[in-house]
């Protein structure tokens, strides 16, 4: 689990931010050429998420990272911030997923990339010395809801609007330039005391802010709303509120410790019926395909560029999970309705008969025998999709059907 948390990051904030001033300079002489730079940080970006999770020999602490990763939700809206995307989940999620939420949760909230994509430069307090006399300024939520309904106390905890504009008026003064990553201005910010969840912050400063963070952190509803979302994202579509409460409880005892909240879940996936329940994202599906297949982490680093974004990043789009590319703040959707649509298991057919044929050709393999597959990863009684796929016409519709078998789409 700990060995997640140690990966050093693709990209530092320091070079995220200094390829954003090189795209700025140079975008207007080679377009081409910045926006292909731009989007092999992306690439780079699936490619490392892939290989590290077949590296990993323990895949939990790598679907734990996916699982924060989503949890805060940022989507480049331009080029020039993709590179900050990947460092806001290299350096402010990843090195804090075995250790304390509120730690993670800092480092988030403060990264240029969270800052971005939230609009919080034009955040500007009301009654603030950079409103004077500037008609076009004012307050933007954006932050400060995110912070309240999705990253801590969630949509059903105990807040309403005035705490949602309290937050944003604490918040604002944080901006982001270029050539300083973030920083606090306190011309911006709105004078005066906020209360926020009946907790008066007094201050106008960025240690107040980290006081609203810490006692957000520490909330029961927040102990409460990651319980539930872990549980739900690992365990099943409704998991037993008894799993939530203790998961919850451990978050507490522990002052906010993720670790003791992931001893509960994996307890109880081990207790668990051995009948899969849990469909895969496309992400966690092609990457189980993946495992079946044989293929390594040292061998995605290998694939051809070219073939790597056809049959992977491209899939991921038509499968519905484009890479970093959530249509907002709220991450993937976690019920499996939302995955089961003719035209994403479509997708997943197709991918299942020819993504797997064309890796193996391009890393000098063959398809493995269906039955070889099978017995890796099967080791409880399997259906008719699974029993038969040995007698398929062809190795290549066998290793499909393997794939595509219920007791494959679920985990």
């Amino acid at each position: 689990m700990r060995a997640a948390a140690l990966h050093p990051p693709q990209a530092t904030e320091a070079e995220a931010r200094q390829f954003h001033i090189d795209y700025n300079a140079g975008v207007g002489l080679d377009p081409k050429f910045w926006r292909e730079a731009a989007l092999d940080f992306r690439r780079g970006a699936i490619r490392r998420r892939i290989a590290l999770a077949l590296t990993s020999p323990v895949g939990f602490g790598e679907r734990v990272f996916s699982f924060w990763a989503d949890h805060f939700t940022t989507t480049p809206k331009s080029y020039q911030a993709m590179p900050l995307q990947v460092s806001l989940t290299d350096e402010a999620i990843r090195p804090h997923v075995a250790g304390r939420f509120v730690d993670m949760l800092k480092a988030v909230t403060l990264h240029p990339m969270m800052l971005i994509y939230l609009d919080q430069n034009l955040s500007v307090g009301d009654h603030s010395v950079y409103a004077a006399g500037r008609a076009d300024s004012g307050l933007n939520e954006n932050l400060g809801r995110e912070l309240l309904e999705l990253h801590t106390v969630g949509l059903d905890g105990p807040y309403d609007q005035n705490d949602v504009r309290e937050t944003a008026n604490l918040l604002a003064g944080l901006i982001y330039r270029t050539g300083q990553g973030t920083i606090y201005d306190v011309r911006r910010a709105e004078p005066g005391t906020e209360t926020i969840l009946g907790v008066d912050y007094p201050e106008d400063s960025v240690a107040e802010i980290h006081r609203l963070l810490d006692n957000l952190a520490a909330h029961p509803a927040t102990a409460l709303h990651l319980a539930r979302k872990l549980a739900v994202h690992f365990v099943a579509d409704t998991p037993p509120q008894s799993l939530i409460d203790r998961m919850a409880e451990a978050y507490l005892d522990s002052a906010g410790d993720l670790t003791a909240m992931y001893e509960v879940l994996t307890g109880s996936i081990v207790n668990r019926s051995p009948v899969p329940q849990k469909l895969r994202q496309p992400l966690e599906w092609i990457i189980a395909c993946l495992r079946a297949l044989g293929v390594s982490g040292g061998d995605v680093a290998a694939l051809p560029a070219d073939l790597f974004n056809r049959v992977i990043v491209d899939s991921l789009g038509a499968m519905g999970q484009p890479f970093d590319q959530c249509a907002g703040p709220d991450g993937w959707p976690e019920h499996e309705d939302e995955w089961l649509a003719p035209n994403l298991i479509a997708a997943r057919l197709v991918w299942a008969r020819s993504a797997p044929e064309q890796i193996l050709a391009a890393l000098g393999r063959q398809l493995p025998d269906p039955a070889s597959v099978i017995a890796r990863h099967f080791p409880r009684p399997c259906g008719p999709m699974v029993t038969w796929s040995p007698r398929a016409e062809t190795v290549q519709f066998g290793v499909a059907s393997v794939l595509c078998a219920p007791e494959f789409l679920r985990r």
